[in-house]
């Protein structure tokens, strides 16, 4: 008998999470509910089994924070995601967009709409290599530590602010992938990047001089396209 996709609902709107997982389980799927956004994070180690999240945009009393737990589930979960949320701007749709959302839905919702969109996630998600789940990235002999927030190199180890870690882990889920300015500056802040803003280049920035302290091995460069990509010294093909 073929199991029933397990769904887990991230929502810390307990009577909403409770009404949603009732409807999933009453159109096949097998649903959890997880209250908050620290629970989720500690339960992505244990997510194998796991074949979609649907995540609320704002969690407690952070706005947007929805948002970092997307790009986490996509970067070590590997999982499809539907995002929940009552924002209506562009903005937020394309803020989810950058986070990695696979799909978003306004609240309320209509049951109809949703249960197609998740099926859409799960239908047109390619299949990974491997169905591995943890707090770690690693390129190379550097391996980034998304809950002790360190990137290490051997015994080497440096510690990053929780925006060079958004950064890492868009750049490491990426490796050997042009990411553009925009799409780092939205999967940080949350919202579009503002025109002429440097603000993605200067996260850039930090982060390449705390990776150049533990490995010689990895560079960040920039593309012509206003972009950049990290990539191994071997590999560099360094654009003149």
């Amino acid at each position: 008998m073929k199991s029933k996709p397990k769904v887990v609902v991230i929502e810390d709107d307990i009577v909403f999470a409770n009404l949603l997982e009732l409807s999933l389980r009453n159109n096949g799927y097998d649903a959890y509910i997880i209250a908050t956004a620290k629970e989720a994070i500690d339960f992505i180690p244990a997510s194998k089994g796991v074949d979609l999240f649907i995540v609320d945009y704002d969690l407690g009393d952070v706005k947007g924070n929805g948002l970092d737990l997307c790009r986490k589930i996509k970067a070590y979960a590997h999982k499809p995601v539907v995002m929940l949320t009552g924002e209506t701007s562009t903005d937020t749709t394309v803020a989810c967009l950058y986070a990695g959302a696979d799909q978003y839905v306004l609240k309320p919702y209509d049951l109809k709409e949703l249960l197609a969109r998740i099926h859409s996630a799960l239908h047109n998600q390619p299949k990974p290599s491997k169905d591995t789940s943890s707090h770690k990235l690693s390129v190379n002999d550097v391996e980034l530590d998304g809950m002790a927030r360190t990137l290490s190199c051997g015994p080497t180890s440096v510690k990053l602010t929780e925006r060079e870690l958004a950064v890492a882990e868009v750049l490491f889920a990426n490796h050997n992938t042009e990411i553009k300015r925009d799409y780092i500056y939205s999967a940080v802040y949350g919202h579009q990047m503002k025109a002429f803003s440097r603000a993605a280049d200067i996260l850039i920035a930090r982060f390449r001089k705390k990776l150049r302290e533990i490995s010689d091995d990895l560079l960040i460069l920039p593309t012509r396209s206003a972009g950049y990509i990290l990539v191994s010294k071997s590999n560099a093909q360094v654009e003149k």
